[in-house]
């Protein structure tokens, strides 16, 4: 369907009164619409039911080499930036989009050589108040107790309020997690609610490769006068220097390692009482409601990948590396929707277009679904209905999903599935 929900509504959940917008507004299953915006108000809205902070103690090992253990704010924010854009490019080694969609606040806490024991380092920590929108970084400093390896980049993430408590207070104790080992997108896309609800989550980055860690340590920040202290040092840094870390940071938040493909209907846009005649229909459409994304250092409004109109065209949405806002909890999944309401219930006599997609569109699905699938190492068992995993009757039952994967299953050779673009 048309809308659902990207990480911006984290700053948007006020506005989640409108109906499912794959279906006029007058015919929407309020039921339905009830239950999907209660997930995602609770979901998104962490300044009111405080479900989750996180915090990401982490540099980046480059060329350059290490900042010294007292290095100067400018030195931290450049290499917290080159940090951002190298987990960003990364492939597997990403951490999972349901844990990134719960983050309020991010830490980076330099490497440093090994061998050296009870450290304190200087560090740079950011908040933010909506998705894509991180309040001015303030300076921190990090004392460690062993349990890492030196020379690798430290992630640690706070999942519970506690932890928020215990940061503002000055003193936040980072311990070994029991019982639960922390989440990448290679092992565990989608991770369950036990993997999220645990207090604290702890990475370690080191040669290109992100994995679990044992790290121990206490996270101190000036309770006094650290707004004021964060402040003086960042008036001694170029408005450039501090721009690029938050974009930086906004990217690496925003951008997924595909992990499976939904398949979507678009229905027709309400208020037009017409089906999207391409995605610029659909892109405007979502800009009104507020579904924006910067990734990359560009700006995107269509929460889905791609579209399939009625000739079989495919048309490119927001790039492939860039959540998605097509499918809660399955972001990190591509979208593909396919132009038509192909729902008996909404569509019994084709009033609203085709009651079932056209073979080109079809084949141009299926031909899209291979690239993809070969693309990103997509299992079969990745390629759903958004009707299997949210309650939504999209994309309709005449679309003939059987018979779909009968054809994504025949054997065909990799050189032939390059795709419409």
């Amino acid at each position: 369907m048309l809308v659902l929900y990207n990480r911006l509504s984290f700053r948007r959940s006020a506005q989640r009164t409108t109906p499912r917008p794959d279906i006029p507004l007058q015919q929407a299953n309020h039921a339905n619409v009830g239950r999907i915006e209660a997930v995602e108000d609770y979901e998104f809205a962490l300044p009111r039911y405080t479900t989750a902070l996180f915090f990401c103690l982490a540099v980046s090992v480059t060329a350059s080499g290490h900042p010294p253990k007292n290095a100067k704010p400018a030195e931290l924010l450049k290499h917290a930036a080159r940090l951002f854009k190298d987990l960003s490019r990364g492939s597997a080694n990403r951490i999972p989009d349901a844990v990134l969609n719960r983050t309020r606040c991010v830490a980076v806490i330099p490497a440093i050589p090994t061998g050296t024991a009870n450290v304190s380092r200087r560090g740079v920590a950011a908040c933010r108040e909506a998705s894509d929108h991180w309040n001015a970084p303030t300076f921190i400093t990090f004392e460690e107790n062993g349990g890492s390896k030196h020379n690798a980049d430290l992630l640690i993430f706070i999942l519970k309020d506690a932890g928020v408590r215990a940061l503002r207070s000055g003193r936040l104790e980072i311990q070994r997690q029991k019982h639960v080992v922390a989440p990448l997108v290679a092992t565990t896309a989608i991770p369950t609610q036990v993997e999220l609800n645990v207090e604290l989550l702890t990475y370690e980055y080191a040669g290109s490769a992100l994995s679990g860690s044992g790290a121990r340590g206490v996270l101190r920040q000036d309770v006094d006068k650290s707004r004021h202290a964060s402040d003086q040092a960042l008036s001694h840094v170029s408005k450039k220097i501090t721009e690029r870390y938050l974009s930086s940071l906004t990217s690496f938040f925003n951008t997924i390692t595909p992990t499976g493909i939904v398949i979507h209907h678009t229905a027709m846009i309400p208020g037009k009482n017409a089906l999207p005649r391409s995605e610029r229909d659909i892109d405007k459409y979502h800009e009104t409601r507020g579904f924006e994304i910067a990734c990359s250092g560009h700006i995107y409004h269509a929460a889905y990948h791609y579209i399939i109109l009625t000739n079989g065209r495919v048309q490119a949405g927001r790039p492939e590396r860039c959540e998605g806002a097509h499918a809660e909890g399955y972001n990190s999944y591509l979208g593909i929707s396919i132009v038509g309401d192909f729902d008996s219930q909404d569509n019994p006599t084709g009033k609203k277009g085709a009651i079932k997609p056209s073979e080109k569109q079809i084949a141009s699905l299926v031909k899209l679904c291979r690239r993809l699938k070969d693309r990103y190492n997509i299992p079969f068992q990745h390629i759903v209905r958004h009707s299997d995993i949210s309650s939504t009757r999209c994309p309709g039952d005449r679309f003939p999903f059987s018979a779909f994967l009968q054809q994504l299953q025949t054997t065909t050779p990799k050189s032939s599935a390059s795709g419409n673009r």
